[in-house]
């Protein structure tokens, strides 16, 4: 069984839950099981005029702790600094007690008439601190309605008249007089109730009489609590946390123009969506070659064998699996054959096979691999900068103190809820994003709502503005790792290159060593041509997929066409209610990509 604080604290979560399906001006009621509530004695009651209209009959009768009364020494609590506060902690460990001698009803009038001048800080007035610890009595003094309460009360509350010149001050008498005089009603505490009674029944003084205001209890009922639809944002910010409301948002709309607004030329937004390193100018560095520059043979579109004899394939399905096989293999063909495949300038099996035998070949190589080095190095250099400066600005208007309303538009209680908000920013009370959160954001249906939710003086464009500079710099963080990706295979490349003078003298190494600069220049070149096939670009957005993009950015890595298909395939298959499998061979993605990709596509909370 949950203890009840528990339950209570389930039930009170879950209706927060529901607020933001309800409609506004609508409220929740929460049911809550909570035991007997403690009693709680109230230090304000109704006014006490005992002092006024009955002080000799309710004195205090014992007034031994007048006559044992000796008023601290001004060194101890007139200059602050430690000896005041080993003072007022003794006070409070002793207890404050109406008949204590040393804490009781001398030093609260004392402090309240200024007497003693206690302070702490050097701004500090007695009265305050009268006032403070004449409300840590115990409740069988300050329910007990006697003069001299009645006088600290009225003291308390009139500060005006606590500082009057004239009024009564507590005399301490020396010696065994003050005793002797306990016994015959003239003590020193019976004498200051006296004088001040008569002080008080001035009708000038008495018209100067202020009383506390009393407030009343609620009389709600304590076992149920109601919640009210928030209107706005900035409403019920307590129950605010950082939150992504689902995982399934399947179209992006990058809006250009609002990005050219925050100067990001469209010019690099094309190439994300498209060729990331194009503006690098990839024509200078590659160049594209048939099978045939590549000293490749033409790919037969004819099945290598013929099994039509064998009295197996003569069923409808062995048919039908030798019509899927040639079709499958004139398909391929016609593929590979109108190919063209990427190829670093000056790598080239003819540039390659020259190296051994042409300084001229190999200083081009290496020219080119330099001025390649070069360019990648001033772009990554430049896609760091900018992603920096993109995701430092993402984030401060995501906590911006900017205002979207227009001040005093909404009145005291708008600006009210302003001042609150920035001082919870001040103070850190106020939950804020992160980087994470706002890429986490995009795959969620209610972004928006999650985001401004945190601030709530975001208008929705300062919101776009957020989004659109945070897609951008994942997209920049995703093209630096292509870069650096490249500039790996540069190096490599460059490595090898340096090789090719030692092995000059040997046909197998020569071999071997130019099918290695072959594979390595083919990767680089693949690596710089990389290109993004699940955006589609308009005049006025690009429009796409965001889980596609969050993976990229996780992984540091860019999808294959291949993958981007596949998981569509899946997906579709999925809407039409159809089971799906597909076979892969090693080294396409299957664990590293597309496994973990549909776990995210599919882990929305729907499917």
């Amino acid at each position: 069984h949950l203890y009840p604080e528990l339950i209570n604290r389930k039930a009170f979560v879950k209706a927060v839950g529901t607020l933001g399906q309800i409609p506004q001006g609508e409220m929740v009621t929460v049911s809550l099981s909570l035991p007997q509530p403690p009693k709680v004695r109230n230090f304000d009651v109704e006014p006490d005029k005992s002092i006024l209209e009955n002080h000799k009959k309710t004195m205090i009768t014992s007034k031994l702790f007048g006559a044992a009364y000796s008023r601290p020494e001004d060194a101890n609590v007139a200059y602050g600094g430690v000896n005041a506060v080993q003072f007022i902690n003794t006070a409070l460990m002793s207890g404050i007690v109406i008949s204590s001698a040393q804490y009781g009803f001398p030093l609260l009038y004392d402090l309240l008439l200024g007497t003693v001048a206690f302070k702490i800080h050097s701004n500090d007035r007695p009265h305050n601190w009268g006032r403070y610890l004449l409300r840590l009595l115990p409740a069988s003094d300050f329910l007990h309605k006697s003069a001299e309460m009645s006088a600290l009360r009225l003291l308390a509350e009139n500060p005006t008249i606590a500082s009057h010149p004239n009024i009564p001050k507590f005399q301490i008498e020396s010696g065994m007089t003050k005793f002797k005089k306990m016994f015959n009603g003239t003590d020193a505490v019976s004498k200051v109730i006296e004088q001040l009674h008569t002080f008080l029944s001035n009708s000038q003084l008495k018209s100067m009489i202020e009383y506390p205001h009393l407030y009343k209890e609620s009389i709600t009922a304590r076992d149920t609590v109601r919640l009210k639809a928030p209107t706005s944002y900035a409403e019920n910010r307590l129950w605010v946390v950082p939150r992504i409301t689902d995982y399934s948002q399947n179209v992006f709309k990058l809006d250009i123009q609002n990005c050219a607004n925050v100067n990001i030329p469209t010019v690099q937004l094309q190439a994300f969506a498209t060729k990331p390193l194009t503006p690098i100018k990839l024509e200078s560095f590659i160049q594209y070659l048939d099978r045939s520059q590549r000293r490749l043979s033409p790919v037969s579109g004819h099945v290598p064998f013929d099994i039509s004899g064998e009295k197996a394939t003569q069923t409808h399905c062995s048919e039908a699996t030798s019509r899927r096989i040639a079709s499958d293999v004139i398909k391929y063909a016609d593929l590979s054959n109108g190919e063209s495949m990427p190829s670093l300038i000056g790598f080239s099996p003819a540039d390659i096979d020259a190296l051994h035998q042409s300084p001229v070949a190999m200083n081009k190589a290496l020219s080119q691999l330099n001025s390649m080095i070069k360019s990648l190095d001033a772009s990554m250099a430049f896609d760091r900068k900018s992603l920096a400066n993109l995701m430092y600005r993402a984030l401060s208007i995501a906590t911006s103190d900017e205002r979207s309303d227009t001040p005093f538009a909404g009145g005291a209680v708008g600006e009210s809820n302003f001042l609150r908000f920035r001082l919870g920013q001040c103070s850190e009370r106020e939950p804020s994003a992160w980087f994470e959160l706002l890429v986490a954001s995009i795959l969620s249906t209610k972004a928006e709502h999650d985001i401004r939710s945190l601030n709530s003086y975001l208008s929705p464009t300062a919101y776009k503005t957020v989004t659109s500079l945070t897609v951008v710099s994942m997209l920049t963080s995703i093209r630096i790792g292509q870069t650096h990706r490249a500039l790996t295979g540069l190096g490599k490349l460059l490595l090898l290159l340096r090789q090719v003078k030692t092995s000059n003298n040997d046909t197998t190494a020569q071999r071997r060593l130019c099918q290695e600069i072959s594979l390595q220049s083919t990767k680089t070149a693949e690596d710089l041509t990389c290109e993004r096939h699940y955006m589609s670009i308009s005049t006025s957005v690009i429009q796409f997929d965001p889980r596609y993009l969050v993976f990229e950015f996780t992984y540091s890595l860019m999808l294959r066409k291949s993958q981007v298909i596949l998981v569509n395939k899946f997906m579709q298959s999925l809407k039409s209610n159809k089971s799906m499998c597909h076979q892969m061979i090693m080294g396409a993605g299957k664990t590293t990509v597309v496994a973990p990709l549909l776990a995210l596509m599919l882990a929305d909370g729907k499917s």
